[in-house]
This record gives C-alpha cells, structure tokens and sequence, in this order.
C-alpha cells in the first residue's frame, strides 16, 4: 500500500463515517444544535465539503466546479460560538456535494506523484510539515465533526453507532 493509498483510504473511511452519523437524520434533526453556540449536523456537512472543495483547489485539480462564495461562507469556521443555523440548504444536496467532494479527492490523491507529497503545504494545519500532512489532516479532520455528528445523534435521543 503507498502512501496516496493510506491518504485516500482516510478520506474514504472518514467520510463513510460521516455518512452513518446522519444516514438516518430528517431534514429538522440537520438543524439541530445540541447545545448553545454548537454547530449541527448541516453546517458540519456543509463545512467538510467545503474544506475538501478547497484541498481540491490548492491540490490544482482541474475540472473542480467551485463552490459560491455566498454558500461557502455559510459553513466557514469562524471561532466563535454559532447562532441559530438555518438556510444551510437541503441535507440531501450537501451529503450530495460532501460526496462528489471526497469523490474527486480520492481520485486526486490515487493520482498525485509520491513525491508531491513531500512538497511544502499550500494550508498548513497543526503539526503538518508537510503537504503529506496536510492531506492526512483532512480526514482527521472529519473524524473530528464525526464525534460532533455523535453528540447531534446522542442529544436527539439516537442510539450510538456500533
């Protein structure tokens, strides 16, 4: 297994992660904020496959559709606690987005020469020396809002996913 193998199995099995958390959510459960100023499931959504779109960007892959500026700023991370989040658009089309996102990302990162990975990062995450690094921080990434998606599912009375 190479290393873009080891990258892209983490953007598959984070985002297939995601997917379980609100595969059964209703369009009123995306919005639901478990506690003040927490984000809900939409916005996390929303957020990741934004991050992707933008990975997708700096990584120079061509034929990427970008997302508008109006909605991507909906889901970009402000450091500060969220309001009432609403008009974040359809669950069906963000999961939709989310998936052609991780799609493509998975295509680009089977595609990127070995050493590329080595190169200097176009974002440099915590910790990351290199764009290596940074490509696996996005599926730590995602893992990270999956514990998020878990409160969501736990607050709204939901079973947790074995």
């Amino acid at each position: 297994m190479t290393p873009n193998d080891l990258l892209a199995s983490g953007i598959r099995m984070s985002t297939a992660l995601i997917r379980r958390m609100v595969d059964d959510l209703t369009p009123e459960e995306f919005l639901h904020q478990p506690a003040p100023g927490a984000n809900c499931a939409a916005w996390i959504i929303g957020h990741l496959a934004t991050t992707m779109n933008r990975t997708l960007g700096r990584l120079s892959v061509e034929g990427v559709p970008s997302i508008p500026e109006a909605v991507g700023a909906k889901f970009q991370m402000t450091k500060q606690p969220a309001g009432k989040q609403e008009g974040l658009g359809d669950p069906k089309n963000l999961i939709g987005l989310l998936d052609d996102q991780a799609t493509r990302l998975l295509a680009a990162l089977l595609s990127l020469p070995a050493e590329a990975l080595l190169a200097e990062p176009e974002f440099r995450p915590p910790a990351a020396n290199n764009r290596g690094d940074m490509l696996l921080f996005l599926s730590l990434h995602s893992a990270f809002h999956a514990g998020q998606l878990s409160t969501i599912r736990r607050s709204l009375g939901k079973p947790p996913l074995g």
